[in-house]
């Protein structure tokens, strides 16, 4: 089902988007887990594909050639934001405080790496793991040869991180912190009314979810917000697919997904209570994260 609609607030302007401008994205596969896991979020690496399950305490392997698990490792609890990179996956365990490391090669966890309360996001980017500690307002950096916390930033009631143009984005209560990772200081501060959530980068931009249903976007060049677009509801973590940005709105069970270019808005609906959306190999991967599957789909 899809449902063609649009809303664009970028210097006064509303644009709308006539139904069959795009094609209709193709549902690849609908994966199904064991009951009640809240499947969260999706990362590649070593020719798999990696689904967080937040309501029990492992990381799920799945063979996208089959489309189905053929694996399970154990991690910690409340898990989600994940990220690849140094051969393993890196996991933030929201109510266990750390950070698993799971190699991508044996499927077992390495480590445990204790980090800031209530880890909200993760990623891998610049030779090391980042996470952003909702409770303790900050960015870390885990340095993957000493498999622990080497230098923080603050960044009050952080939730998202992306890696893109040099730096390391992570959006929080007052907005967005620039970091570069090369000298470890903050180059730019984007202010942000209500506060910044979830991150996203496309080829020219930073995109970052408000608290007031929005999505915003950043020029890195500026380090200024230059578009905004109104959605609906609360926002999940989004991602950049195909040129377009596709973000989840959890509680209308769909994803909004936004011509850059135009701000033009079409909706596609997929599982209960869509988290957030990865791109891996060109496809959208979506878990379900009130439902109990994982949704593929090609753009």
């Amino acid at each position: 089902m899809r449902i063609l609609v649009a809303t664009l607030v970028a210097a006064g302007a509303l644009a709308s988007v006539a139904a069959g401008a795009a094609q209709a994205p193709t549902i690849v596969a609908k994966i199904k887990l064991a009951q009640y896991p809240q499947p969260c979020a999706a990362a590649g690496g070593g020719g798999a594909v990696w689904v967080s399950e937040y309501a029990s305490p492992y990381l799920l392997k799945i063979d996208p050639r089959r489309n189905r698990v053929v694996r399970k490792t154990a991690i910690g609890f409340g898990s989600c934001g994940l990220g690849y990179g140094a051969g393993s996956l890196w996991i933030e365990d929201t109510s266990s405080n750390t950070v698993s490391r799971v190699s991508a090669r044996t499927a077992k966890r390495v480590k445990a790496i204790p980090v800031g309360n209530q880890p909200y996001d993760a990623a891998f980017a610049y030779g090391a793991a980042w996470v952003t500690s909702n409770a303790d307002g900050d960015l870390e950096r885990i340095d993957p040869a000493r498999n622990r916390v080497v230098q923080k930033w603050p960044v009050p009631a952080a939730v998202g991180v992306v890696a893109a143009f040099g730096s390391v984005w992570a959006a929080g209560g007052d907005g967005v912190s620039r970091v570069d990772p090369v000298s470890g200081k903050v180059v730019a501060t984007i202010g942000i009314d209500g506060g910044a959530g979830w991150t996203a980068a496309s080829t020219d931009a930073v995109w970052v979810t408000t608290p007031a249903h929005t999505v915003v976007r950043i020029d890195p060049q500026t380090n200024a917000v230059v578009q905004t677009v109104q959605l609906t509801g609360n926002l999940g973590d989004p991602a950049v697919v195909a040129g377009r940005l596709w973000v989840p709105e959890i509680q209308r069970n769909d994803v909004a997904i936004v011509d850059p270019a135009t701000g033009a808005v079409e909706r596609l609906r997929v599982g209960a209570g869509p988290f957030v959306v990865t791109e891996i190999g060109g496809d959208a991967w979506i878990p379900s994260w009130k439902g109990r599957d994982v949704w593929r789909v090609r753009p």
